[in-house]
This record gives structure tokens, C-alpha cells and sequence, in this order.
């Protein structure tokens, strides 16, 4: 992976970005990357504020400009200095044109959820995640740093070579611990995957599979990680029927902090194809998640 060279913190001044910002500006000060600041209002909100407050939409933008540069200083960024904005329209739309305008390179955001279901994302960052043309990393309002076990999910698309690279890159830079992990499906876990809706096919002892795919394994992460150094990494293939358990279990039982994952692999498992697997895991993960784009990757409709 490549140094980072612009990150952009999307702020909605709660808890959770706070934490967001803070790990911003850590991986900015790792790769000596600019950082800025985005915080976007609503239309609506502005128009409302205009007719209580008899002042124009730059007097607001400039006063929210104040407010946005005060939670910075106050968010303990260390010697980063970020640089602050604020924009109006939708939200989704609107940090999209920020990254594409400063032409950021990694987009952090802070995961909050309901209380009644505190583990799953916001509306804004499961949008983000799925459509912004850029990779995305969600911090959990309890996220320590630095990282100190990282699980790489590896389906040996294009996209997830990627993924394992941006994963071994923070490894190196925060001293931690490095899995890559490949869930295969036999033809009974495909079966019942589809329903029964298939024919049956020729069944392959596990142990045999297994070795199959770890010799498929290590030589797909051969030529990614020459660069590991001192990194510990280890390699494990699991047989499962539902991708998404397989990875949260382990990513539980294991205590990965960060799991590294590609939006969109190409495989020819059902729920790779288009990243159903990937969404899941980003909306219930339990720990912060780093959601990598593919090269080229253009912005989905609002």
C-alpha cells in the first residue's frame, strides 16, 4: 500500500467522530498526510437558522467554521494540523465532492448506532461505504489506538490483494499482529447457501480441500507480503456456510481491533459477488472496520 497522502474526517461533533478524528490524525501523522475537517449542514437547518437568527448563509457558514475549528482543538490531534470546512447540502453528497476535491485518499468515519442497536452504522457511513470512491474506515466510539491485532478477509479477487496490502501497511505502522483469513465454501455449504436449488456435486474430502486451499492461500499472499518485515502474520482457511459469521466469530475470538476487508471482490461465491458479505460485516462488526475500494471506483447516485 501506498503512503496516504490526504485524509478527510467527516465531524458530526458527537463521541464517536471525536474518536474518528483522533485516529485521522494518527494515520496522517504515520504517513505525513494532510488532514481536513468536514462538517456538512443541512439546508434545511441553514434556511431555519437564516429566519431565527436575521443573518445570511456566510455569517452561518462562519460561525459553524468556529465551532468546527473549536472541536478540533479540542479532539487532542497531537501535532497534526488539520484544516477545517464546513459545507452545506446533503450529507452524503456533499463529503463525497470533499474527497473527490481535495483528492483524499481515505475517508474516516465515526460508527455510531442506536440504542437499540448500538453496534450498527449510521445511515451517512453504510452510504459511504457502499458508494463513496473511497476507501473508508469506520472507528468505534471505544476504539483504542494503536491497532493491536488486524484480520485481512481474503476471497483472491483483485480488490482483496488490495485489501491485504492496506492491512499489512497499518501492521508495520502500529507494531500489531497480522491474520488473513479465507472462508471457503464446499459444495453442501453452496447447496444450502442456494437453498437446495442446485445439482448435487462431487464431494472432496475436507482435509484434502482444506490443503487445497491453503496451498492457495499462501500463494496468493506470497507476493503481498515480501514487504512484511517484522510483521507476525498468520494464514487460516475456514469451511463455512454463512461467510459473515465465520468472520465475525473470529474476529471476536481473536480480538482483532481492525478488520481490513475489499468492497467488492470477484469470486464466484454468490455473496462476494457483490459485496453483500463485505456490507454486513462493515454494518455489525463490533471492532473498527476499513472497507477498501476498487482502483477506479466512481461515486454511486446519492
Amino acid at each position: 500500500m501506498k503512503k496516504l497522502h490526504h485524509i478527510l474526517a467527516a465531524i458530526d461533533f458527537t463521541p464517536h467522530c471525536r474518536n474518528a478524528l483522533r485516529e485521522a490524525a494518527r494515520r496522517a501523522a504515520l504517513d505525513e498526510a494532510a488532514l481536513t475537517a468536514v462538517h456538512v449542514m443541512d439546508e434545511f437547518l441553514v434556511h431555519e437558522l437564516k429566519k431565527a437568527m436575521a443573518c445570511d448563509q456566510a455569517a452561518i457558514r462562519a460561525d459553524w467554521t468556529q465551532k468546527l475549528q473549536k472541536f478540533v482543538d479540542e479532539s487532542d490531534c497531537g501535532a497534526v494540523t488539520a484544516k477545517v470546512e464546513v459545507r452545506i447540502g446533503h450529507a452524503f453528497g456533499e463529503i463525497v465532492e470533499a474527497c473527490q476535491v481535495h483528492q483524499a485518499d481515505l475517508l474516516v468515519m465515526g460508527s455510531k448506532g442506536s440504542k437499540a442497536d448500538p453496534h450498527r452504522i449510521g445511515v451517512i457511513a453504510a452510504k459511504c461505504v457502499r458508494k463513496a470512491p473511497v476507501d473508508v474506515l469506520l472507528v468505534r466510539g471505544d476504539a483504542r489506538s494503536p491497532f493491536k491485532r488486524v484480520l485481512a478477509c481474503v476471497d483472491f479477487s483483485e480488490n482483496s490483494a488490495k485489501a491485504v496490502q492496506c492491512a499489512l501497511h497499518i501492521a508495520a505502522q502500529d507494531g500489531a499482529a497480522l491474520d488473513c483469513l479465507h472462508i471457503y465454501q464446499s459444495a453442501m455449504a453452496m447447496a444450502l447457501d442456494y437453498g437446495g436449488m442446485v445439482p448435487p456435486l462431487p464431494a472432496v474430502g475436507d482435509e484434502e480441500a482444506l490443503n487445497g486451499w491453503r496451498t492457495e492461500l499462501s500463494n496468493f499472499l506470497a507476493p503481498l507480503l515480501r514487504s512484511a518485515g517484522d510483521v507476525k502474520v498468520s494464514q487460516e482457511v475456514q469451511e463455512r456456510v454463512n461467510i459473515r459469521e465465520a468472520i465475525m466469530e473470529h474476529a471476536a475470538a481473536t480480538h482483532a481491533d481492525l478488520v481490513v476487508l475489499g468492497t467488492r471482490g470477484k469470486s464466484g461465491l454468490r455473496e462476494m459477488l457483490i459485496g453483500t458479505t463485505a456490507e454486513k460485516i462493515v454494518q455489525h462488526a463490533q471492532c473498527c472496520t476499513l472497507a477498501v475500494k476498487p482502483d477506479a471506483m466512481v461515486a454511486g447516485a446519492d
